[in-house]
């Protein structure tokens, strides 16, 4: 096959330029009814990817599997012999080519245009194998670029597997730290270090405990219409956050906000003046406490019994204030803990900043490597990888 010249697309030299019929066939999946799987080790891929395993197979590993019905521009990369169900296309024929570039060549296609406006969106293999693409005419060059990506997809994986490891710390630390069961200095108390409360339960010696309203007032926001808002500098914090700015505050920070109609559960940290809206709850006086504190414990809550059943969720005030609790009596033990929650919560943080950076590192490499508008050194990138 020579490469083709066209009018629209440059070819990069040592590309080739046709349908992509001719790099690669597809082939609609074979059906496979949930009541008929018999349990197995053999991977289901559907258009959405794999929930369920059967004892039967039919496509021998490597296989691209991409949506056909249902969940459309996913893509598939699948190292196990397999079936591919009925609401998928599998590539049947590589052509000679390499199955992994192929995998990326198709998750970078954009398939909207053949389903829009259907109910339940549908994709035609013709309406692929009619597409024009370019590829890089040798294996060799396929397989760098693929192994680029490769190499970048495992780095994302790895940060993604990272970030839920620190989430479940997190949610420890604020669990076993605000508690009481873990000290400030990393330490587990013992059980002869707590006393026991009939209602309330394990409560840590020379911690305060009392009702909420002891520790921290909330106060509902005030009203401010969408048509009412005058454009500035102030924060508008809703029970979903913020949205719209205001020329007006009425709130100093260190300020703690929480949903009380709509949306319920979530808390928020402000550092700057703002205006608490009706749909809020606000902390209006820390009785001394450390704000940041009071946030993490109202984070933490969980208000579903309050309004369980209810068609708009609404919160009460009075009903977090008469909530029994126990805090550090003293503000340092309080910074301590918020200090160690503070440094899961960055670490969290760096780790979501690292995944979209990667995330906007593949975009580009696929942008540019799959186009052939940035050519690799094959010999070097496959040595690379080699030893990699």
């Amino acid at each position: 096959m020579k490469a083709i010249q066209s009018n629209a697309n440059a070819v990069p030299d040592g590309w080739y330029y046709s349908r992509f019929k001719d790099f690669a066939v597809l082939q609609r999946g074979k059906d496979l009814t949930d009541s008929n799987v018999t349990p197995g080790k053999y991977p289901v891929v559907k258009s959405n990817g794999v929930d369920i395993y059967h004892n039967e197979y039919f496509v021998e590993p490597p296989g691209v599997v991409t949506g056909r019905s249902g969940t459309i521009g996913n893509a598939f990369f699948v190292e196990t012999q397999f079936w591919a169900h009925n609401t998928s296309l599998y590539v049947k024929n590589f052509k000679g080519n390499d199955p992994k570039f192929i995998y990326y060549l198709i998750k970078r296609m954009d398939f909207r245009r053949y389903f829009a406006g259907t109910t339940v969106p549908t994709l035609n293999r013709n309406d692929i194998h009619a597409l024009k693409v370019s590829i890089p005419a040798t294996q060799t060059e396929q397989k760098a670029i693929a192994g680029i990506l490769s190499k970048v997809d495992e780095a994302i994986e790895a940060v993604e597997k990272s970030i839920k490891a620190a989430e479940r710390l997190k949610k420890s630390l604020m669990q076993n730290l605000l508690t009481g069961k873990l000290k400030p200095d990393g330490t587990w108390r013992s059980e002869d270090e707590f006393y026991v409360d009939e209602k309330f339960g394990k409560v840590p010696k020379g911690w305060a405990f009392s009702r909420f309203k002891d520790f921290a007032v909330l106060q509902r926001g005030k009203d401010l219409t969408d048509n009412n808002v005058i454009a500035g500098p102030y924060p508008v914090v809703k029970s979903n956050g913020v949205q719209i700015y205001h020329h007006a505050y009425f709130v100093e920070p260190p300020g703690v906000v929480t949903g009380r109609s709509g949306t319920i559960g979530k808390a928020f940290f402000i550092t700057e003046k703002f205006w608490a809206h009706n749909t809020t709850l606000y902390v209006k006086d820390f009785k001394g406490n450390c704000e940041k504190y009071i946030y993490y414990l109202i984070l933490r809550m969980d208000f579903r019994q309050y309004y369980a059943g209810t068609t708009v969720p609404t919160l009460n005030r009075n009903d977090i204030h008469r909530l029994k609790i126990a805090i550090p009596k003293t503000f340092e033990e309080q910074e301590c803990i918020v200090k160690m929650i503070d440094d899961s919560d960055n670490l969290l943080i760096q780790k979501r900043d690292k995944i979209q950076t990667l995330k906007t590192l593949k975009k580009s490499l696929m942008q540019h490597l799959l186009t052939g508008k940035v050519r690799v050194d094959v010999e070097k990138i496959n040595k690379l990888l080699e030893e990699v």
